[in-house]
């Protein structure tokens, strides 16, 4: 296969006559015009992604490639997986491809949607946020900021001096950023193993071993100076 290439602004042109099919283009590397007589012109259309593949990705928080289609997680250890969990993908919306190679991954991404649904019960990330809902304020700071579109408002809910209204957050659905937690104005948010206990005794440690450092560090220094 030999490819030539042309530039878009001057396409090339085709002309039928009785001795045959003539196509004329003006090569993009060396500026010169050319003339073939091939024996049969055949047209490919390109496949290109659907318009509103954009759209989409944006409702389901799933990455596009420079052309626009879909992106798996990663090419050879989930290549039906997207980033988020429970999304799989195949044919198609992933790239252009052969029809065999389009059933072989759909049937992964039936096996691995599958794996998830045979299972009685799906045991979610232990690094989740919870809100203390006596404490939320329903400002709905936690519902803009979050990247999932997880937090919502519950309207049975009692928040803080007895208004109706309260953040929830559903732990199976939480990816565990801490986004909420940084950002709730309240403090009503925790996100589990990093509260905000635990961190300060953590930053509280390590002063305490840096001042400890230095200190014996001086005392060093002081011996050997005498």
């Amino acid at each position: 296969v030999t490819f030539r290439r042309y530039e878009m602004s001057r396409k090339p042109d085709v002309s039928l006559s009785e001795s045959g099919v003539s196509l004329t283009y003006l090569d993009a590397d060396n500026a010169k015009e050319y003339t073939l007589t091939p024996q049969l012109l055949v047209l490919a259309e390109p496949t290109v992604p659907n318009v509103d593949a954009g759209q989409l990705a944006t409702k389901l928080k799933v990455p596009l490639d420079g052309d626009g289609f879909f992106l798996e997680a990663h090419v050879k250890l989930r290549p039906v997986d997207f980033q988020s969990d429970g999304l799989y993908l195949a044919g198609l919306a992933h790239y252009p491809k052969f029809m065999d190679e389009a059933i072989a991954q759909a049937q992964a991404a039936a096996a691995r949607a599958a794996t998830v649904l045979s299972k009685d019960m799906i045991h979610a990330e232990g690094i989740v946020a919870s809100v203390e809902q006596s404490l939320c304020v329903g400002c709905l700071t936690c519902v803009r900021v979050c990247p999932y579109e997880v937090p919502i408002m519950q309207a049975e809910a009692v928040g803080v001096g007895g208004i109706i209204g309260a953040a929830f957050i559903e732990p199976a659905t939480c990816h565990g950023c801490g986004v909420c937690a940084g950002e709730c104005p309240a403090k009503a948010i925790q996100l589990a193993h990093y509260t905000d206990e635990q961190v300060s005794a953590v930053v509280e440690k390590l002063f305490e071993d840096r001042e400890r450092y230095h200190g014996k560090r001086s005392d060093e220094t002081a011996v050997g100076g005498c």
